[in-house]
């Protein structure tokens, strides 16, 4: 990562007003792992992600959406500590920019049960620091938001773990694995498992609907997402 030259800054400014896109955010390098014990892996992902928020400070970003990372099979509570140092860090050496907590789909390792982010968030208790929610990642670790009984009672998890006013954005993704697969996969909306029911019940909850809205999905062809998808999402809003 570098930081942004000057006049890309003022060109990406002028053309967010100009088109009113807000909020916008910076998605972190997949490569991040804040839990590594190997110490050049842990510095440049510090060190990535600190260039991040000054980017996105000086791009008036909503934030920098990261994957926490992996514990490698050695359980949270092996890496607990490092995190919450690694994070408060972070947070110590940027201003003007959130970070963002992103959930993860239960893959083995990895980082990012609502659990989890609620551990780190309460014993750092910093304001900066907010959680994305992805949708594939959701039904992946075993949320079967296909239910609307499950989203509430997903809602009321969040309730209970502090977590819904940390909330800042949705990446709204269907998944191209099962219910509990505990495999990253994303689909073109209502092309995977979820489908278009699903995620319609779980945007228009009274917990999701008012977040905004982020597509990962792979698009016609692979080319990322199109118009196609943007008019789907368009249509399942109440």
């Amino acid at each position: 990562r570098k930081p942004f030259p000057d006049d890309q800054v003022e060109a990406f400014l002028k053309e967010t007003q100009k088109l009113d896109i807000s909020p916008t955010f910076i998605h972190a390098l997949y490569l991040v792992n804040l839990a590594s014990t190997n110490n050049d892996i842990l510095e440049k992902s510090i060190n990535s992600l600190v260039i991040d928020i000054q980017n996105g400070a000086r791009i008036k970003s909503a934030g920098v959406i990261v994957h926490i990372g992996s514990h490698l099979g050695a359980g949270f509570d092996a890496v607990k500590d490092q995190l919450v140092a690694v994070i408060q860090r972070i947070l110590a050496s940027t201003e003007n920019c959130n970070l963002i907590l992103e959930n993860d789909a239960g893959q083995n390792g990895k980082i990012g049960s609502p659990e989890e982010i609620s551990y780190l968030i309460k014993t750092i208790n910093d304001d900066r620091l907010k959680v994305c929610l992805d949708s594939a990642h959701l039904f992946e670790s075993g949320v079967d938001i296909r239910k609307i009984d499950s989203v509430e009672k997903f809602s009321q998890q969040l309730t209970q773990l502090n977590l819904v006013d940390k909330l800042v954005c949705l990446h709204l993704n269907d998944s191209a694995t099962a219910l509990d697969s505990h495999r990253d996969m994303h689909a073109n909306i209502g092309e995977g498992e979820i489908g278009l029911e699903g995620l319609k019940n779980l945007i228009n909850h009274s917990t999701f609907n008012s977040l905004p809205l982020i597509l990962e999905v792979p698009g016609e062809n692979r080319a990322g997402c199109d118009e196609k998808n943007i008019t789907l999402v368009k249509g399942l809003i109440n």
